[in-house]
């Protein structure tokens, strides 16, 4: 299969400055990783970097019909079977009309991986509506369906992890800190059924579990972790703190709680959200608020072998169900297959509105 994958990929566009910003960690990094294992052609087009690169003085936006116009070209020449769009909103939805033109049959999914509640992200997740074929997210929804046109589908799509990416046994390791909690701002987080900042919630478990051992990138002014400095931190806790914005989403997670688990991490995990589905108490650890979470990070550091156990099994469970090849897999016969995908752990419904 030809498969053409749409996304910002970290093409240098003179954005920058005093990083790369390298997103290791991104999906579509990882679908491109695992349609090439499988033996399906995978083209790179970064939307955001050539419409800067075509724009006068490089200003964000006024190179977006060159981008359109390159788009098309690649689509022209590749003859694409699958295009996956992946928050590429420089293409515009008549650059797709034309694609089907170019590339007839080509099928066309649009996948989201952020929070589905944000005003931003909702006109996201309308933008393709009547053009795409399919839209996958993150979050087990069956409402998403009204994103959908005519004869196009909405479906959960599980955060994978990729064996060129997570590559860490931290169960096999001695680690210089306990606790990991990455965050990129201090907006609040819905713990225990309450919005709380991230640097009170540090403060408070400090004070809930003394000793505590806390790597905390991102926040209380620390800088984030990227790139391989983000690797290092992953292998530097015996435990990882998968913390999403909010609890209560059905199957909703930042996908840093893949790469915990992905890297072997325990991972702790809000049981609101429905992960027992997949884990079980030996797998992951669930808690309900503070208190109980404070709780189980003291009888994890006194129980050491305990911590590293429940982190291999939820390790193993991890690369069983989500590895990259299988999630990506699961996208194309939810695509191709008659009836769609069938046989997963997790939701296959294909929702429309």
């Amino acid at each position: 299969m030809r498969i053409l994958n749409v996304g910002d990929f970290n093409w240098m566009t003179g954005a920058e400055k005093d990083t790369a910003r390298l997103s290791l960690f991104d999906i579509c990094r990882k679908f491109s990783l695992a349609a090439t294992r499988g033996d399906h052609l995978v083209v790179e087009f970064s939307d955001r970097a050539v419409d800067r690169m075509g724009a006068p003085l490089r200003l964000k936006g006024l190179g977006r019909p060159w981008a359109n116009r390159r788009f098309l070209q690649v689509v022209d020449e590749l003859r694409p079977d699958l295009i996956l769009l992946h928050f590429a909103d420089g293409i515009d939805n008549a650059s797709l009309a034309e694609a089907r033109r170019l590339s007839p049959g080509v099928v066309i999914a649009d996948i989201n991986i952020d929070p589905i509640w944000t005003d931003k992200n909702r006109r996201r997740l309308a933008l393709r509506r009547g053009v795409a074929d399919a839209l996958f997210v993150t979050t087990a929804e069956p409402a998403l369906g009204e994103f959908t046109g005519h004869g196009a589908f909405a479906a959960f799509l599980p955060n994978p992890v990729d064996p060129a990416i997570e590559t860490g046994r931290v169960f096999e390791m001695e680690t210089p800190f306990d606790l990991l909690f990455p965050c990129g701002d201090d907006e609040p987080r819905e713990i225990g059924g309450a919005p709380v900042p991230p640097s009170i919630a540090v403060l408070t478990l400090k004070g809930a579990a003394p000793g505590l051992r806390l790597s905390t990138p991102g926040v209380g002014g620390e800088p984030e972790a990227r790139g391989v400095r983000y690797f290092q931190a992953l292998q530097s806790a015996r435990m990882g703190w998968a913390l999403s914005r909010r609890a209560a989403l059905p199957l909703y997670a930042s996908d840093r709680m893949a790469h915990f688990f992905g890297w072997g991490l325990t991972v702790l995990l809000d049981r609101r959200a429905g992960f027992d589905r997949f884990y079980d108490g030996g797998e992951a650890i669930y808690y309900s608020g503070l208190d109980d979470l404070a709780a189980a990070l003291r009888r994890l550091i006194a129980d050491d072998a305990s911590a590293r156990a429940v982190a291999r099994r939820g390790w193993e469970k991890t690369w069983r169900l989500f590895h990259s090849t299988r999630v990506l897999a699961y996208l194309l016969a939810q695509l191709f297959d008659d009836g769609g995908a069938r046989d997963y752990e997790w939701p296959c419904e294909r929702w429309a509105g």
